[in-house]
């Protein structure tokens, strides 16, 4: 079997701003809270726009760390990601997140997102067997981050509504990552 280089494509709606959904993607110190497989993630190297983030996973009955480099395009709501040292039998994984405004399909809310996930993966010639284990665990781990995703992201906005008094989420990005310094008073938290 050839070493070719696959692709796939996984998409969801979240009844969202693409705004929020965007926000919660791009910083990576979120991910561990959007109950998905990330149980660690910190960006290790880089500025805002161009960086390498190491992340830990629930995988295969364990965890287990790795290394991305992301590009994020704030005007386009896209990232780009790609693993920095793949484990064999992959030789190379990359892909894109893209989060739209789903206000143009009839059957969305009038602040849903349309979030595309995309992979690109090439495995050393192999087993059909071990092809297929590869797309099976992309397909998987696709749909739960996603699923995870859209679940935070619904919650998120519900809240902003709820405590906003309006139609539509206000939202201040600012304000979505608090940090609070060591021995120090909740109250006394800084945003980032």
């Amino acid at each position: 079997m050839s070493n070719a280089t696959r692709d796939t494509t996984h998409q969801l709606v979240i009844d969202a701003p693409a705004g929020l959904v965007f926000t919660l993607l791009r910083s990576s110190s979120h991910w561990p809270d959007l109950e998905g497989l990330t149980v660690y993630a910190e960006q290790i190297s880089g500025d805002d726009l161009a960086h390498e983030t190491r992340i830990s996973v629930a995988a295969h009955g364990g965890i287990t760390s790795t290394n991305f480099q992301r590009v994020i395009d704030p005007e386009r709501r896209r990232i780009h990601f790609k693993h920095s040292s793949p484990d064999a039998p992959t030789l190379r994984t990359a892909g894109s997140w893209q989060v739209d405004d789903a206000t143009q399909r009839p059957s969305t809310g009038p602040a849903s997102s349309v979030v595309t996930l995309n992979h690109e993966y090439q495995v050393e010639d192999s087993s059909a067997e071990v092809q297929a284990w590869i797309l099976e665990t992309i397909d998987e781990y696709a749909q739960r981050e996603l699923e995870a995703l859209r679940r935070s992201c619904e919650r998120l906005a519900s809240l902003m509504k709820e405590h906003a008094g309006a139609d539509e989420p206000r939202m201040n990005p600012a304000a979505i990552e608090i940090v609070a310094q060591p021995d120090s008073d909740p109250d006394t938290a800084t945003a980032t």
